[in-house]
């Protein structure tokens, strides 16, 4: 071997271990919420179920057909009619206590006009009564009149009972992987809880309703369209002989103007009287049942028409809340 040449230094091979095979693994993923999905579903049952066995459905819709039905009786023009009938039957009643005083009459001469003197007073304070009322609660009937689909509510608490409901069951379902879809059907049915009364102005609706039907309530009785029936009667029989009979009493050109002004009005008082009667007597068993869902909640201390509107925003932001808390996280993969 010459100089030249370099020595060469051989290392001998180095043996290694064979590395593990490398493995692409997922980190667990988090387990699901159970609280939030189990509220969304008690929730949900309770909207379904609570309207059901409650009656809310039939409540709502009779005291939305109430308010329908007496819309033509709380209009202002029906009202200063309703006045000025009483009024001509004030006049007409001094009228004929005045041709009495002129020319006494033994009462059994025109007992229908007898009678209508002798309780002419008590007529009058039961109409004023009436009508008085009625007036006084006519801006709270027109708060309540535009409400508009009142008698919708409880289709919503139903329908959003059964996406929430559904959207519970579906979050607690395990081999669900996806919530994201059910998440958002309980965000759009919680939100749809909230913006309903909201943008309804139903509130204000509910409160003014509430404070209609405590008004009305003394004259939405049996007893009062039995009186006021009462009453017509005997209108009726005192007109039919001032306009017959009767004119062969002497009275004064002022007592005989009131009269005859009287009887020919009567065609168009008898009509407002007895339509308003009629109103009453046929929506008293609706008026019963919108004072019954008001009074559903009293026995917790508070009124089931002003808290109606909150219920629903309450519920609504629960459920919203629920629903966002509820889905699992996102996988994360871990490194290569």
């Amino acid at each position: 071997m010459t100089t030249s040449q370099h020595d060469v230094t051989r290392l001998d091979a180095l043996t290694l271990p064979a590395a593990p095979p490398v493995v692409r693994t997922s980190a667990p993923a988090a387990p699901r919420r159970r609280l939030p999905a189990i509220v969304l579903l008690v929730v949900g049952l309770a909207l379904v179920v609570g309207p059901i066995l409650g009656g809310v459905f039939s409540k709502v819709a009779s005291g939305q057909q109430m308010i329908d039905n007496f819309a033509p009786y709380m209009a202002l023009d029906s009202l200063d009619r309703y006045d000025s009938d009483l009024k001509t039957l004030r006049t007409g009643a001094a009228a004929i206590d005045t041709v009495y005083a002129e020319h006494p009459i033994a009462p059994a001469t025109y007992p229908g006009v007898e009678t209508y003197r002798t309780e002419a007073r008590a007529i009058d304070t039961r109409a004023t009564t009436l009508l008085t009322r009625i007036r006084a609660s006519q801006p709270d009937y027109r708060r309540v009149s535009d409400i508009g689909g009142f008698d919708r509510v409880p289709f919503l608490l139903v329908v959003s009972g059964l996406a929430l409901a559904y959207a519970g069951g579906a979050l607690l379902n395990s081999r669900r992987r996806r919530a994201g879809g059910v998440v958002v059907l309980a965000v759009v049915a919680g939100a749809a809880l909230i913006a309903y009364p909201l943008l309804g102005n139903l509130p204000a609706g509910t409160r003014a309703g509430e404070r209609l039907q405590h008004a009305l309530a003394p004259v939405m009785t049996t007893a009062t369209v039995r009186a006021e029936q009462d009453d017509f009667v005997v209108l009726v029989t005192a007109v039919g002989e001032l306009d017959t009979n009767f004119h062969a009493v002497p009275r004064t050109p002022q007592a005989r103007a009131a009269i005859d002004a009287l009887v020919q009005a009567w065609p168009g008082v008898s009509s407002d009287l007895a339509g308003l009667v009629g109103a009453i007597n046929d929506n008293l068993h609706d008026y019963g049942q919108l004072s019954a869902l008001d009074r559903s909640t009293h026995p917790l201390g508070f009124s089931g028409l002003v808290s109606l509107p909150w219920f629903l925003v309450g519920t609504g932001a629960l459920s919203v809340a629920a629903a966002l808390a509820a889905p699992t996280r996102t996988r994360r993969k871990a490194p290569q």
